[in-house]
Parts: structure tokens; sequence; C-alpha cells
């Protein structure tokens, strides 16, 4: 019997590698962010444009990962298409989370603009697990044979 330990175990499962690629494309999101508002204001289209820079560059990064490390699938025109759909609607939970978070903390410093965008991008998890495992990259008879759809 083989033991990978707990780490190969936790990796094994598909909710842990997609939160795994959620933290790099987080990061690449927080990092355009920020980058961003140093070069910039903090009034709210701006912050918009900022924001969808930042998630643009991060769902480059999280299709590309997802694809290949959480569900192991090869990346085709058709699941880049379902992912773009896909992740413009969640685009527009994460600006309009944003702006009620903004507007409800009166975060106006960097700090509170990435605590805004820490309780958007949460809110976005449930709702990215479902629809890349449902929509995006959905089982196809080879992966169900090979065992890798869990």
């Amino acid at each position: 019997m083989r033991h990978d330990g707990q780490v190969g175990g936790l990796l094994r499962s598909r909710f842990a590698r997609v939160a795994v690629v959620g933290a790099v494309s987080g990061a690449v999101d927080f990092g355009v962010f920020n980058l961003l508002l140093l070069g910039g204001g903090r009034e709210v289209a701006f912050l918009l444009l900022a924001n969808t820079v930042a998630f643009a560059c991060a769902m480059v990064v999280n299709y590309t990962l997802n694809a290949r490390f959480s569900f192991g699938v090869p990346m085709s025109r058709g699941s880049a298409l379902r992912y773009a759909v896909f992740t413009a609607f969640g685009l527009v939970l994460y600006n309009a989370n944003l702006l009620l978070l903004r507007w409800l903390l009166d975060a106006d410093t960097s700090l509170m603009l990435n605590a805004s965008k820490v309780v958007a991008m949460g809110s976005l998890l449930i709702w990215n697990y479902a629809g890349y495992r449902r929509f995006v990259f959905p089982p196809t008879e080879a992966t169900l044979a090979t065992g890798r759809s869990s």
C-alpha cells in the first residue's frame, strides 16, 4: 500500500487542488491590484478598473492551473469560452461585493480596500468550485474512467 502522507492525500482532493490554485490566483489578483493602487486614486471608477484588470490577470493563471492541475483536462477553445462566460458573472459579483464592502466599511485606505477584497473573494469560493466542476470543466467519459473526476 502506497502512503504519500497528508499533503499528498490532501492534494488528491479536487476541492483542495482548486483551493491551492485559488490561492495562487489570489496572490496574482492582490499583487496586480496593489501595484495599480500605488499609481492611482480611490475613486469608484478607478477601483473598478483596477479590480477588473487584477481579476483578469488572475483568471488567466486560474484557468491554466485549474485545467491542468485541478481537473486534469486539456485546455480547449470550448472550455476557455465557458470559462470566460462563467468568470464574467464572477467578476460582476466580485466588483459588486467589493463596492458594497467599500461602502459599508467606508474603505478608502489600501488596507481596508484589501480587506474588502478578501471578503469579496471569499464569497466567490463556492460559486467558482461549483461552476468549474459543472460548467467549465465537466467530467467526461475519459476522466470518469480514470477516476480523476472526484
